[in-house]
């Protein structure tokens, strides 16, 4: 896969925003002729900085039905991240798939941009975030999110490597308690995508995040993307650490 240089415009709170570097990954899943990734699986071994990294890619299996692959990212002769692929043919036909009502949602033209309750982060700038309801524990964040029209992405991204860095496009759930905790780094991310995602980077797509628990230590939050018209596009889980700016404080603790 080459040497790919991570910028820093996509920094988050401690390295590279772990959206893109799924989204990095997911794009080296789609690699195999006739097939599109169904699902990845990453796991985060150290943080990524901005600069070249290594991506390796292996086919362990190649069939009429599936193939899956191992992909490795690593910096500094050092691996950062590990991940499986899973990948399906193209030209899945849905028999059935769980719509939304995007009027719910109201207009992504007419709300205002939405404002993280975590310091500004460089990859922000990347990303048009629109939302009209405040985030809360129970019912997690609901959000339009684009890519900026402003933005310098400097890189070719494929439909489902965009679609990977909008599901991680809010904050973690945890940041709507008051106070939030002071750091909930993503150690783990596992995606699935529907059969045809479309022109993911074209417009608007929605994008709900909710945790769905907790403890002390970790936690896992879950992100669903559906197109402006309300089809499901992907979804995601992932597992993060959590530290608490007091040793006592949990969710739903005093």
């Amino acid at each position: 896969m080459g040497s790919p240089v991570f910028a820093q415009r996509w920094l988050g709170m401690q390295g590279i925003f772990g959206g893109f570097v799924l989204g990095r990954i997911v794009d080296a899943a789609d690699s195999v002729d006739g097939f599109a990734p169904q699902a990845v699986t990453m796991h985060f071994v150290a943080g990524v900085r901005p600069g070249p990294v290594q991506v390796t890619t292996e086919t362990l299996h190649r069939g009429r039905a599936t193939a899956s692959l191992r992909i490795t990212l690593s910096q500094q002769d050092r691996a950062r991240v590990h991940a499986m692929a899973s990948l399906v043919p193209v030209g899945q036909r849905f028999r059935w798939r769980r719509r939304e009502d995007p009027t719910a949602w109201g207009d992504p033209e007419t709300l205002p941009a939405y404002e993280p309750r975590h310091r500004p982060l460089a990859y922000s700038a990347q990303l048009d975030v629109r939302t009209g309801s405040p985030a809360s524990l129970a019912d997690g964040t609901s959000a339009w999110v684009r890519i900026a029209p402003e933005a310098e992405l400097g890189e070719a991204l494929g439909p489902h490597a965009v679609a990977s860095i909008y599901l991680d496009a809010l904050p973690p759930g945890l940041f709507s308690l008051a106070p939030p905790p002071h750091f909930v780094p993503s150690v783990d991310f596992t995606v699935h995508f529907a059969p045809d995602v479309g022109d993911v980077a074209g417009g608007w797509h929605h994008v709900v995040n909710r945790t769905v628990w907790s403890t002390e230590d970790f936690c896992v939050d879950e992100s669903t993307l559906h197109d402006r018209a309300g089809n499901p596009i992907a979804q995601l889980r992932q597992g993060r650490a959590i530290q608490w700016h007091e040793p006592t404080r949990t969710p739903g603790g005093g």
